[in-house]
Parts: C-alpha cells; sequence; structure tokens
C-alpha cells in the first residue's frame, strides 16, 4: 500500500513537472498569481488557513521547480515573533541554485519575495472582504519562482549560488527578511553580496519601465545593467544608490549589503481588496522575469562582485555624512536691558537661507547655518530695524532616534554671530536716543529644539545676544533677544 501510494505521489508531480515545462513563462506566472491572491488563501493574513495554503504551494514549486534546500532537507526557515498580544510562527520559504565556481559558489546573492499580505475584514453584515494581494505581492513572488526556473532551464549557470526566499511578515515589519539575517543558516551574512526584491512588479505596462532603486550601490552597477539589456532589452528608471526602506531590501542594506528594490509602482490599488489578479500585467511579467534572469547571470558570473566605495552601514542608517538643505523660519525679537530696566516690544522677525551638517557620530551633528535675517524691536518713539546675516554654529544631540534613523528628536546649542547690514531707526526714536551709534556686528548664544522627518525639520530656536545692540561710550546692557520657529529640508 505504501509503495502505491508513493507510486502516485511520483507520478502526480512528473505529471505537474510536465504541464509547467509546457506553459509559457507569461502563463507560468498567471498561475502563481492566481493561486496566491485567490479568496481561499485569505489574504494571506496571519493566523489564516490561506497563509499555510500560500507555504504550502510555495515550497511545492520550489521543489518542483528543482531548487535546492538550504536547512538541510527542508526548504523553510522557522523563527518566532511577537505581533502585538500574539506570538506568531513565522516562515521564511528558501531555495537555492548552487554556484558552480569552486571559490565563488561560497558568495551568495539573494532574490527575495515577501507572501504575506493584510488577510481579510468582516463588514457589517458579516461577508468576508479579502485583499487579495495580487500586486502586492503575489507578484513578485510569482517572479522569483518564474526567475529560478529560467536560470536552471537555461544552459548557462551562475558562478555564484544564488537564494531565493519567500519571506513572511513584511507587512508586519520587515520582520522575515530581518529573521533571515539574524537566524544561523549555512553562510555568514559577510558572503552575500547582493540582495533583490521583487515587490510589486504587475504594472508594467502601465508605467512603461521597471524601477531597480538601490541599484547604484552596486560597483560597475551600469556595466551589468547594459550587459543585461543586450540580452533582453528592457527600459529601467531609477537606479539610485539609496536603499528603500518599505521593503524587504532595508534589513539588507543596514548591514552594508547592496539591495535593490525591483518594482512597478504603485499603480495597483495598492493595500485595498480591489489589488486582484485580473489587473495585472502578466506579458510585462514575463519580460521583468526574463530581464532579472540575465541580471542575475551577469552579476553571478562577475569576477568581483562588491558594493561601491562610500556605501556603508552608517550611510544607509543616517544618510551622508555631509547634508546641505535650505531653512525658512519667523517668529519675533526685541531688546533689553540685562537688568530688566529697559524692555523694547517685541517685532515679527524673519529668516531664509541655507544650511549644512556634518554628522559626529549616531548621537551627534554639527550644524551650521547661514541666513538672511530681519528682526529688530519696537519702542515708544518708532521701530529699530535690522536687516542681518546670522551665521548660528549648533552641536546637535539626538534625544531619541529610531533604528532607521527616520524620525528622531534632538536638541542643539552653540554660539552665533550676527553682521547687522543694515539698521534703520525712525526720526522720533533717534531724536530721542542721539547721539547714538548701532553696533556692527553681534555675538550670542543660540538654543534649539526640534524633530525631524525623513528630509523635513521643524525647530524651536532661541537666541540671546551677550554684545550690545548700541554702541554707546560706556557698556548700554541692551542685548538683543530672538524666538523663532522653523522648517528645513534635507537636499
Amino acid at each position: 500500500m505504501t509503495k502505491t501510494v508513493v507510486l502516485i505521489s511520483a507520478l502526480m508531480s512528473c505529471v505537474a513537472f510536465l504541464s509547467s515545462a509546457q506553459q509559457t513563462p507569461t502563463q507560468r506566472l498567471q498561475q502563481h498569481v492566481y493561486v496566491l491572491s485567490a479568496d481561499s488563501l485569505e489574504g494571506r493574513g496571519l493566523g489564516t488557513e490561506g497563509r499555510l495554503k500560500a507555504i504550502r504551494y510555495i515550497e511545492n514549486e520550489m521543489r518542483q521547480i528543482g531548487l535546492k534546500p538550504v536547512f538541510g532537507d527542508d526548504f523553510i526557515q522557522e523563527f518566532l515573533y511577537r505581533s502585538g498580544l500574539i506570538n506568531v510562527d513565522g516562515k521564511n520559504i528558501v531555495g537555492m541554485i548552487p554556484g558552480i565556481d569552486p571559490v565563488l559558489k561560497n558568495e551568495y546573492i539573494v532574490v527575495g519575495a515577501h507572501y504575506d499580505h493584510l488577510g481579510y475584514t468582516v463588514d457589517g453584515d458579516g461577508n468576508k472582504i479579502v485583499f487579495s494581494g495580487a500586486d502586492d505581492n503575489a507578484s513578485g513572488v510569482a517572479g522569483i519562482l518564474e526567475l529560478a526556473k529560467e536560470i536552471l532551464s537555461g544552459e548557462e549557470k551562475p558562478k555564484r549560488s544564488l537564494i531565493f526566499v519567500a519571506f513572511d511578515a513584511e507587512e508586519s515589519g520587515l520582520i522575515g527578511s530581518s529573521k533571515f539575517l539574524d537566524l544561523d543558516k549555512p553562510f555568514d551574512n559577510n558572503a552575500i553580496k547582493a540582495m533583490f526584491s521583487l515587490d510589486m512588479i504587475g504594472m508594467l505596462s502601465t508605467v512603461k519601465h521597471l524601477d531597480l532603486k538601490g541599484f547604484e550601490t552596486l560597483a560597475g552597477s551600469q556595466t551589468y545593467l547594459v550587459a543585461a539589456q543586450i540580452r533582453n532589452n528592457l527600459s529601467v528608471k531609477n537606479t539610485s544608490p539609496n536603499i528603500e526602506r518599505r521593503t524587504d531590501t532595508w534589513p539588507f542594506g543596514k548591514l552594508g549589503i547592496p539591495a535593490i528594490h525591483v518594482h512597478t509602482g504603485l499603480k495597483s490599488p495598492y493595500h485595498k481588496p480591489e489589488d486582484n489578479a485580473e489587473l495585472l500585467d502578466y506579458d510585462g511579467m514575463a519580460q521583468i522575469s526574463l530581464f532579472l534572469s540575465g541580471l542575475l547571470m551577469e552579476m553571478g558570473n562577475a569576477e568581483v562582485l562588491a558594493p561601491i566605495s562610500k556605501f556603508d552601514s552608517k550611510k544607509v542608517l543616517y544618510g551622508e555624512a555631509v547634508k546641505f538643505g535650505a531653512h525658512f523660519g519667523m517668529g519675533s525679537s526685541h531688546h533689553r536691558h540685562e537688568k530688566d530696566f529697559y524692555r523694547a516690544f517685541g517685532l515679527f522677525s524673519i529668516e531664509a537661507g541655507f544650511y549644512g551638517k556634518i554628522r559626529l557620530s549616531r548621537k551627534f551633528e554639527l550644524a551650521v547655518s547661514t541666513l538672511y535675517d530681519i528682526h529688530g524691536s519696537m519702542v515708544e518713539d518708532g521701530k529699530l530695524r535690522r536687516h542681518s546675516l546670522t551665521i548660528p554654529a549648533l552641536v546637535r544631540y539626538n534625544l531619541a532616534i529610531d533604528d532607521d534613523g527616520a524620525f528622531r528628536f534632538f536638541t542643539g546649542v552653540g554660539p552665533y554671530y550676527r553682521h547687522h547690514l543694515k539698521q534703520r531707526m525712525g526720526e522720533d526714536a533717534r531724536a530721542v536716543l542721539a547721539p547714538i551709534d548701532f553696533a556692527p556686528n553681534e555675538l550670542g548664544v543660540s538654543l534649539q529644539f526640534g524633530f525631524q522627518v525623513n528630509k523635513i525639520s521643524l525647530l524651536a530656536e532661541w537666541r540671546e545676544a551677550v554684545t550690545d545692540v548700541y554702541d554707546f561710550p560706556a557698556d548700554s546692557g541692551i542685548k538683543s533677544r530672538n524666538f523663532r520657529v522653523g522648517v528645513t529640508y534635507d537636499f
């Protein structure tokens, strides 16, 4: 009886393999997406039977294609993680094409796509509304399966080993890709020379090009790109050296591994129930798969595969060591006697200019601004209005910063120098205060608080002069005081 069951299973596997072999790439991609985005898979959400069906389907496809298991005889990399109050059993599905070079086979290129999605909700009438996730990201999983099949069925074989991973729990915070790197595996992370994340690749006919965000983190990236386009031409844009934070590239990029986000944009109904299989461009997905197979062969057979010289984990996390940007602020200013014998009324003030920042460490940076500053004070006999060049230099300390550096709360303190380009006072006020001379320069101290989200910062800053407003024969004791709220943008 046991032999009969084994024989039947073997025959069914052969039939499935032959059926798959007779399909075109477009048909295979369409089949994968329709299966993975079917309502019966319940949006591949946490805790659903549909998610388990997706895991079994992907594992079986990897086995049928001919990928080798990475963890002994097992394609599954298991891990535990917490989602809210629930402990979840996560599963990455991992297969490999071993490299053929005796040395380079110990270097790896990871090709990944997350298979999880948002699950389903139930409306007021008790109807189940499934978030199918056809483009996000059944399309990417279909892409890695087709890529693996293209390479395994071709005559040319890669010298480096290729790892194909269907990541779990991307929607919960890039957990599957992070666990892939954190947990034990047969090779170290420093043996991973590059990573691709296929995330939403189903809209080529709509956008007319493929994005490879992060591709320029690879040394010689344009050489690989041109060679791949000679093999299978495809319009490619956005090959920037910036790692995408919102997909599985981010955990790799944080380790200094070149990581490329492969996608066709947010043209599908992103994170909506309408993200269904019939909307996708399967011919376009076939073009993408063919192009990427050629690109992988170029990279897999290159003599050296390395990041660009200025690419490192600190740059990925915190950006360039030196940054420039624009600043705009407004607030009030007034003058007062240092012993409060005299205080002028506040006057509306405005400033604008540019700044540079130098990262000193994870916690500290030096920020120097050059601002055109219009300020002054109001007295009973008129206004003192000043046009100045103000240069604050602040050492900033990050009071709080998230892991990827996208948000931070900081404070800063430091000196400022102000050169008055123009100082004007009403005639009545001059008659009262004459004879006076304005001080041409001003020195003081700045105190700043602010928070930054990505490239935009909001600031509150106080400036207190330590030098006098006027050049009387003796020290007048009248100082300038300023308050500003501002917004800055990093270029």
